[in-house]
């Protein structure tokens, strides 16, 4: 059975002396896992078709639930990824990401996304973390929690400073939220967790466009450097409590921009 796609290679691993093992999200079979036997030679039309970060066609052969990569052709390497460690790091955790969340029914969306990323990050267009934050918005909106930013949840007011609810998933201006907390003391449900970020109007806007937009004006926003933590922050929390869970590549990334 021969079978034709396009995907991103997300992760590789070398196995016996020559061959490779890829993860490759796909444009229509979703994320699989294909061998790509004798690729790390030199002589392999192969090698530079299936590095990490790759965009390429792959040719493939399957046998059971198994695939093998026949052919394959590099059409972007993002090679500008490598020139900095920053960069590798931030790339490293949006493929982590799409490795764990990926779904039948947001792939094309969420491969769309996965390569203007890579895209931004190799060509530099704009502050890595704000690549971050518009890529942790989107991603967790198109997989089906998209957040409520444009106005108050209680009173519907668009204007002033907000925090924003993680858990909920909505904005809550400053009257309302204090109303809410004088009128509730104590939580209804004591295992309840409640997580709140302060968010200030210019960094709320950002959260509604980066929801909203089309997917290849993401990064056509500006946020001052001031907001810009706010808004890092907020998408960043977000994330990891919306899909339950804590990102090795995420930490890296964090750890190497304080350096």
């Amino acid at each position: 059975m021969i079978i034709e796609v396009k995907g991103l290679v997300i992760r590789t691993t070398d196995i016996r002396e020559s061959d490779r093992l890829l993860t490759i999200f796909t444009d229509s079979l979703g994320v699989i896992t294909a061998l790509a036997s004798g690729a790390r030679s030199l002589k392999s039309r192969k090698m530079s078709s299936t590095m990490q970060f790759c965009y390429a066609s792959f040719v493939l052969t399957k046998k059971g639930e198994h695939y093998r990569i026949k052919e394959s052709e590099l059409i972007e390497s993002f090679f500008g990824i490598r020139n900095s460690i920053e960069g590798l790091a931030l790339a490293g955790y949006v493929t982590e990401v799409l490795s764990d969340v990926t779904v039948a029914q947001a792939e094309n969306d969420l491969l769309r996304l996965s390569l203007n990323t890579l895209y931004a990050i190799s060509e530099n267009k704009c502050s890595l973390d704000k690549i971050k934050a518009a890529f942790e918005i989107r991603c967790v909106s198109i997989l089906g929690f998209m957040p409520d930013v444009i106005s108050c949840c209680e009173c519907g007011e668009r204007e002033g400073s907000f925090y924003f609810d993680i858990m909920g998933g909505s904005v809550i201006c400053y009257n309302c939220n204090s109303k809410r907390e004088r009128a509730h003391t104590e939580p209804e449900n004591p295992h309840e967790s409640h997580i709140i970020c302060i968010l200030s109007e210019t960094a709320k806007v950002a959260l509604g466009y980066c929801v909203h937009c089309p997917i290849e004006k993401l990064f056509s926003f500006s946020v001052p450097d001031e907001d810009m933590e706010l808004f890092s922050k907020a998408t960043e929390e977000y994330l990891v409590n919306q899909l339950e869970r804590t990102y090795k590549t995420l930490e890296f990334y964090n750890s190497v921009k304080r350096l």
